[in-house]
């Protein structure tokens, strides 16, 4: 019974990074290149905020492509990537998955910032904070920060062995050191989870308030044109993403944190208690990727007016439909010089089980 879902485990894993991970990554990566198309604009291009909103959407598109698109053919299709058992591989993947995920987060924290000058009563300070060579020097600022703060990844990360019950030995790129998952485990919820999304609630209603000084000081008209209709949709997009940031981004934070408080257990869990934790992991996952792929689709009401009919009709015709295509023909690549891979080990193990259940009966 336990092997039997052991292997029901490990299928329903790879049938995510299968099929649920590819649709995933298509969304997410024409999410974000319609991004860069708005951003790009010259009524956008030239607000400072929108260069945060522009660094996000390149971050993400990276990721998607270095991140998610390596989980697809290793996890999805079984296909080995530079051997599958490479330490510098698992260290550098992982290294740079998370630093990207915190460099996308960081991007949002400076965005609010930047609205909250931009609603200064200073002139100073909003010409001085809300410039784009200032949203400049923090984004290469965020950059090198988030490099150096996960360095440590680089570290602890490597592949480690273990045996399934049916004595398969199985790669997973972790860390093995009980007291640094602990601290990796606080150091996710804390950097992804918590402090951002508490830092953009505080900055959204510190914004708030400056604006409501401005009512009561100012001519409601004089406000209209200190916060333009673009810098309005600019805020309500900010909102929204801050709210899915949270959602999506504390179930990753609190699988780690369960990790965390049983690193000590780690040489007694079962195999059955490891695949669940895969499992989970699998799908945690999948849903932080989906915070970083969703950018697009919030905005898409708001910056709907920004974009006149033939704009759309050719970026449907030019990109999306050839990317489909593109991307089937390098799904049929995959598959055919490995049709073993179609179906895998662990397929062929359940349906074993079922042949063998049935000539018992």
């Amino acid at each position: 019974m336990t092997s039997s879902i052991v292997n029901r485990l490990e299928w329903s894993t790879v049938i995510l990074n299968r099929w649920v991970a590819p649709i995933i990554f298509l969304i997410g990566f024409i999410g974000n290149f319609f991004n860069l198309m708005i951003f790009t604009r010259k009524d956008f291009f030239k607000k400072s905020i929108s260069q945060y909103f522009l660094a996000a959407s390149i971050n993400n598109i990276t990721m998607f492509f270095i991140g998610l698109s390596t989980r697809i053919i290793e996890s999805g299709f079984q296909i080995s990537i530079f051997g599958g058992d490479s330490n510098v591989y698992c260290k550098i993947r992982t290294y740079f998955v998370y630093t990207a995920f915190a460099i996308s987060n960081w991007f949002l924290v400076f965005a609010s910032l930047d609205r909250f000058y931009s609603t200064n009563q200073s002139a100073i300070k909003r010409q001085r904070f809300c410039s784009n060579r200032m949203a400049f020097k923090l984004i290469c600022l965020t950059v090198i920060g988030s490099i150096l703060t996960h360095i440590h990844i680089i570290i602890y990360y490597k592949y480690i062995y273990y045996e399934n019950l049916n004595n398969q030995s199985i790669l997973i790129c972790t860390s093995n050191n009980g007291m640094y998952t602990m601290f990796f485990s606080f150091f996710i919820l804390m950097f992804y989870s918590l402090l951002p999304p508490i830092l953009m609630l505080l900055i959204g209603l510190l914004t708030i308030n400056n604006v409501r000084k401005f009512r009561q000081r100012i001519n409601p008209s004089r406000i209209q044109t200190l916060l333009t209709r673009d810098a309005h949709q600019l805020i309500k997009t900010l909102s929204v993403q801050i709210t899915l940031l949270i959602i999506l981004t504390t179930p990753h934070s609190c699988y780690w944190l369960y990790m965390g408080f049983t690193s000590e257990q780690n040489s007694i869990k079962t195999t059955l208690i490891l695949e669940y934790e895969k499992f989970i992991l699998n799908i945690v996952r999948l849903i932080l990727y989906m915070n970083y792929g969703s950018g697009f689709y919030i905005q898409i009401k708001i910056f709907s007016q920004q974009i006149d009919c033939g704009e759309k009709l050719t970026v449907i015709i030019s990109i999306i439909l050839p990317f489909f295509v593109v991307f089937s023909l390098f799904i049929c690549w995959i598959m055919r010089p490995y049709p073993q891979q179609a179906s895998s080990v662990i397929e062929f193990q359940i349906r074993q089980q079922i042949d063998f259940s049935k000539f018992q009966q």
